[in-house]
């Protein structure tokens, strides 16, 4: 009896290791993704980041955790909520890519509102409902203070419900955003400013303030390529764990501890 118990056990082991394989298998380069925010915390004051790039966030407010597209999402509250990731070279960036799941409530006319923003001005990156339009805008200064450029495109999306955003700045693809994984805004590159002012990442705000955002983030991520539409359209599919493996090992971890308590 001892050895069919032993049997089964090595088979379940093995079954699990495949599982976590899978699981963890990349479809886009891991060591692209700088910055991996799925707020699966669930308390606490950090955003844990994901990634090898330890750019963990620090929640500033009451953070509330709900349920989002995949697992957890945080919701902020348009006054005193966001995420402030420090100074970190890995977040300087000349390609990039950011994308998140966002269901956001209009607040026309009042301010802009910030997925996430690099520097205030002069400005590595910002990814941002514009406050006229309610559109999708991304944008950057363009090597000095007050040289702005980016696209401001595509449907509202500031009506309530779930949208993926992608904004994209790549020397080969310009400066691209896509709403729910269409393409929908282009401009031509120019290199982003590097000397950001404040040098801070915020998620849900601007990196100096008053761009709070009302409404509810979730698979917040930074990759420091130009990714594609076809790899845009992956992650909004089928999630930022699966896509590049990060985040999947912990849990299969945990459900082979729980399995093997439960043989002995």
């Amino acid at each position: 009896m001892r050895l069919k118990n032993f049997i089964f056990v090595l088979f379940v082991i093995s079954l699990l290791f495949c599982y976590s394989a899978e699981q963890t298998q990349a479809e886009i380069d891991p060591a692209s993704v700088v910055g991996l925010w799925l707020f699966e915390e669930g308390k606490g004051d950090i955003a844990v980041d994901s990634s090898d790039s330890g750019n963990d966030g620090n929640i500033a407010g009451n953070a509330k955790w709900i349920n989002g597209q995949f697992g957890q999402a945080m919701e902020f509250n348009g006054s005193d909520t966001w995420v402030e990731v420090p100074s970190n070279d890995s977040l300087v960036l000349e390609e990039l890519t950011m994308v998140a799941w966002a269901k956001i409530t209009d607040d026309s006319g009042a301010r802009w509102q910030s997925i996430m923003m690099k520097g205030q001005n002069p400005r590595n990156y910002l990814l941002v409902v514009d406050k006229g339009t309610q559109k999708l805008q991304l944008s950057i200064t363009k090597g000095a203070k007050d040289a702005w450029g980016g696209p401001i495109a595509g449907p509202i999306i500031t009506d309530g419900e779930w949208h993926h955003l992608a904004g994209v700045i790549g020397e080969d693809t310009g400066l691209v955003i896509y709403v729910d994984g269409v393409q929908v805004g282009q401009e031509p590159y120019s290199v982003p400013s590097l000397d950001a002012e404040p040098d801070v990442l915020r998620i849900g705000d601007g990196s100096s303030g008053g761009h709070q955002l009302m409404g509810i983030l979730d698979e917040v991520a930074i990759f420091n390529v130009a990714l594609d539409v076809d790899d845009i359209e992956e992650i909004m599919n089928n999630g930022l764990e699966e896509v590049t493996g990060m985040g999947a090992p912990v849990e299969s971890k945990d459900k082979l501890a729980a399995l093997w308590s439960e043989i002995k």
